[in-house]
């Protein structure tokens, strides 16, 4: 149903201006599948800022289903925030709903703050969901902030695929990100809100000048118009790209072999610029692809080469028997430096410690392999990649000593036995992002 004013929302349905349990219900029918609900199931997470959005998405899942547990984010930029988190955490608690307060350390104001807040936020969220077993999590982004991000990605020039905005349901690490408002706007939001007779907390910085979202939210709220254009054209790039993603994973199970080291193996010249890139950032573990001129030279004429933390290199020839052509590798001089071993920890953005209960991880640490030879691997273990692709590997050190290679099937520690070094799902190259349909 086209959107006839500012204050309906772009789904259609329901009284303007509020959104009921069945229309919620719906929206959520659309997102799944979803683990099934009730005492003792796992629970789906719900970030909340103690802001309208989120708080209203806190308030409508809580109806929605009893397995839910909310995660506030304290960014402590503000002497109010922690307050703020307190009184957000005491209100859902009236809702029946439990709360967690994740508070950030040294996040401190200056350039570039909204990027850091936000890369320290979602591993915040990621971490907490990984240590509590949540594997979907609601955000409360809304059309207005669709709109937002369009205009900022198409000023940058991002491409066609940015110009898709925020997917309804999109991935990261071993998380799945549902954003049920995405289609909604604001007033909405509000009014639901005002009908249960609740309460929420006004950031100020949302209103700053000095940040670019904020003088865009502006813009469009004396402008509703662009916001119904805006939205309609992220669905349109929305389908686009889907369509785009279906045939890179198609192309990717036709040619391209994923090693549960991180790295991949290809058995034809990488042709395809947008595939490359993606398999680039897979095997790098950033959050960004690399720069589009750069892997389209690489495409129009492949040679070994480094770009964005990862290394393009011939297949030796045993591989090449095998069919291989090309070896993807993790750039070993970008890294990741090893870190304490903790449960659940991620290390060098692609792979995630997951220890059986009574494993000693004291005095452990995580990091690259480094040379075969340090391994002690048994006498007659083998293995067909080369040792440039080994030393990238994850590894459990004690006293500096290579303990652990859980990839390969090493432990010379008993304490050790069960602990494995996972290959997050977030670090491949075929997306299954939705940006259409579900509401």
């Amino acid at each position: 149903m086209p959107l006839t004013g500012f204050d309906a929302d772009l789904t259609g349905g329901g009284s303007a201006g509020m959104l009921d349990d069945g229309r919620f219900a719906a929206i959520m029918a659309g997102l799944g599948p979803w683990l099934p609900d009730g005492v003792g199931m796992p629970e789906i997470g719900i970030a909340v800022s103690g802001g309208a959005d989120s708080l209203c998405l806190a308030y409508l899942a809580g109806r929605w289903r009893r397995a839910v547990r909310a995660l506030i984010v304290d960014h402590g930029l503000r002497p109010a925030a922690a307050a703020e988190a307190r009184l957000t955490r005491d209100r859902l608690a009236r809702l029946g709903i439990p709360a967690e307060i994740l508070v950030l350390e040294g996040l401190r104001s200056g350039p570039g703050v909204a990027d850091r807040a936000r890369r320290a936020r979602y591993a915040a969220l990621s971490a907490a969901c990984r240590r509590t077993g949540i594997v979907d999590l609601l955000l409360g982004h809304h059309a207005g902030d669709q709109a937002e991000t369009v205009l900022i990605r198409r000023r940058a020039a991002s491409g066609p695929d940015g110009l898709a905005g925020m997917g309804a349901v999109t991935f990261t690490g071993d998380l799945r990100l549902v954003r049920p408002f995405r289609d909604i706007e604001p007033a909405t939001l509000r009014g639901t809100l005002r009908r249960a007779g609740l309460e929420w907390v006004e950031d100020p910085s949302n209103a700053d000048p000095r940040a670019e979202r904020a003088r865009l939210r502006a813009g469009l709220s004396a402008d509703p118009p662009a916001v119904l254009r805006l939205c309609a054209e992220a669905g349109q790039a929305g389908a686009a790209r889907m369509a785009r993603d279906a045939g890179q994973a198609r192309r990717l199970a036709r040619g391209v072999t994923v090693a549960e080291g991180g790295w991949v193996a290809l058995a034809e010249d990488p042709a395809c610029p947008r595939t490359l890139a993606f398999l680039l950032r897979a095997v790098s573990g950033r959050d960004y692809l690399p720069p589009s001129r750069a892997v389209a030279a690489l495409c129009a004429d492949p040679r070994p080469a480094t770009l964005a933390g990862a290394c393009l290199v011939e297949a030796g020839a045993a591989l090449r028997r095998a069919g291989l052509r090309w070896l993807l590798l993790r750039e070993e001089a970008a890294m990741q430096a090893p870190v304490p071993a903790v449960a659940d920890c991620v290390w060098d953005g692609r792979f995630v410690l997951r220890a059986p209960h009574g494993a000693d991880l004291r005095g452990v640490t995580l990091g690259a392999a480094g040379p075969p030879g340090r391994w002690m691997a048994p006498a007659d273990w083998k293995t067909p990649w080369p040792a440039r692709a080994l030393r990238t590997l994850p590894a459990l050190f004690r006293a500096g000593r290579v303990v652990a290679v859980p990839t390969m099937g090493i432990c010379h520690d008993p304490a050790l036995a069960g602990v494995r070094l996972t290959l997050m799902p977030g670090a491949v190259a075929a997306e299954a992002a939705r940006f259409t349909g579900g509401h």
